[in-house]
């Protein structure tokens, strides 16, 4: 034990001044010692969950969280690498959590909470997690997925491959070839227990049928002009076109076989289909929708036009589609079987929705949102419309995304990357 009688004037006076500037929450000292932050690390499925004991003192400016798929050192200042990047700034001192995806796509994650205070730093220690994500090789940025079964058909346009990928094995279970296809939308349907993969670009206008899951050539049909929107119900497949001399087609499952066509509006638009009797059918346009009545042996019994539409048309793959509602273009917005926008997922002016899905129940719906450089999952509870309630927001990875698939419980996101420096496809699964 040291004997402070034993201590000279300058001893006591070093001993003194090192103990009044030791380093705590309230007056934080020389970085240099114990790291006096303490950063805690939750993940729940792929979403991870940081939190910290809130930092009190003087001349807070900003908390700065970085990541790395490596240890991160201690170090005065936080230090950006080729390896840690920030992947969080926060200028308010009462926040105290931020959650977040995998963004670097590695297993093995690490993170460190710089704070910024006057001109120096708090930091904590690093704190590591194991990642849970399904990242297979390739550019799969269009796929397409049936509700109630495990399997997603993908297509890699780099190597023109169409496959069958099982996301919960994650096994790719068939793959062949497809020269015929470069852009494709898919879409994956059942009737009478046989489910079927519809293929089609828009130009070359080209409609392709496959078995599914082993993704076996059925038939084909080509058109004369671009292919806008394609959708199944029951025995028959609707089609939206700008033919020289039809725009509206009714084409029979089986093969592709015309059964009524009609001429109406042109351009980029949607199908939707109403679970009503006689059938309702939507042609969704930019400024203007025509709704179409269909018999049981699939001819067009009504037509008209309805003078308003949906803002900025995405491809049909990126709708959501219920007995009761659709859900289409940037803001999301929810049409009912007269044509009558009932609501909107989003008011953003910078946001554009790039998908929509419901959820088993239909009370809620989940998108994919981009808003600037900010991509998220938001969740909203439409069960009480017109009102919408947002009950959820996920941050996602800036990617291009190709698949929103919805089960009771979860949610898995289908994209693609390059952060490890080649093409590959990642699926991240959140609660719901």
């Amino acid at each position: 034990m040291m004997n402070c009688k034993s201590l000279n004037t300058g001893s006591f006076l070093l001993c003194f001044f090192g103990f009044i500037t030791g380093c705590s929450l309230n007056d934080p000292g020389n970085t240099n010692n114990e790291p006096p932050l303490k950063l805690h690390a939750e993940q729940n499925l792929s979403l991870i969950t940081l939190s910290w004991d809130p930092v009190n003192v003087t001349g807070f400016k900003e908390y700065i969280i970085l990541q790395s798929t490596v240890y991160i050192p201690n170090a005065p200042v936080p230090e950006v690498t080729t390896e840690t990047t920030i992947v969080k700034r926060i200028d308010s001192r009462e926040v105290h959590s931020a959650s977040f995806s995998n963004t670097l796509f590695a297993p093995h994650l690490c993170f460190k909470l710089y704070t910024a205070v006057n001109d120096r730093f708090l930091y904590s220690s690093t704190v590591c997690i194991d990642q849970d994500f399904t990242l297979i090789n390739g550019f799969n940025d269009r796929a397409g997925h049936l509700d109630g079964t495990d399997k997603v058909v993908m297509f890699d346009r780099v190597d023109a491959r169409l496959s069958t990928f099982d996301y919960k094995m994650n096994i790719v279970s068939a793959s062949v070839g497809e020269q015929s296809l470069s852009f494709p939308v898919i879409e994956v349907s059942s009737l009478n227990d046989v489910t079927n993969v519809i293929a089609y670009d828009q130009s070359p206008p080209r409609m392709r049928k496959y078995t599914f899951p082993d993704l076996n050539f059925l038939t084909s049909r080509d058109f004369t002009s671009i292919i806008y929107s394609v959708k199944s119900y029951r025995q028959f497949v609707f089609v939206s076109v700008d033919d020289f001399d039809k725009t509206f087609y009714v084409l029979n499952r089986s093969n592709f076989s015309t059964i009524d066509s009609r001429t109406s509006i042109n351009g980029n638009r949607n199908i939707a289909i109403f679970n009503t009797d006689p059938v309702i059918v939507l042609e969704i346009g930019e400024t203007v929708m025509a709704r179409y009545t269909i018999d049981e042996n699939g001819h067009v019994v009504t037509s008209e036009q309805i003078n308003r539409g949906v803002s900025q048309i995405s491809t049909q793959n990126t709708t959501a589609n219920s007995d009761d509602y659709f859900i289409g273009g940037r803001f999301g917005n929810i049409i009912d079987h007269n044509g009558e926008l009932v609501a909107s997922v989003n008011s953003g002016v910078n946001a554009i929705v790039l998908f929509s899905r419901f959820s088993v129940d239909k009370n809620k719906v989940l998108s994919i949102v981009s808003n600037n450089v900010k991509v998220t999952l938001d969740i909203n509870d439409i069960s009480s419309l017109p009102n919408t309630t947002k009950v959820d927001s996920y941050e996602l990875p800036v990617a291009t995304y190709s698949d929103l698939i919805v089960e009771d419980h979860f949610a898995y996101v289908v994209g693609v990357t390059f952060a490890t420096g080649q093409s590959q496809t990642f699926i991240l699964k959140y609660p719901i």
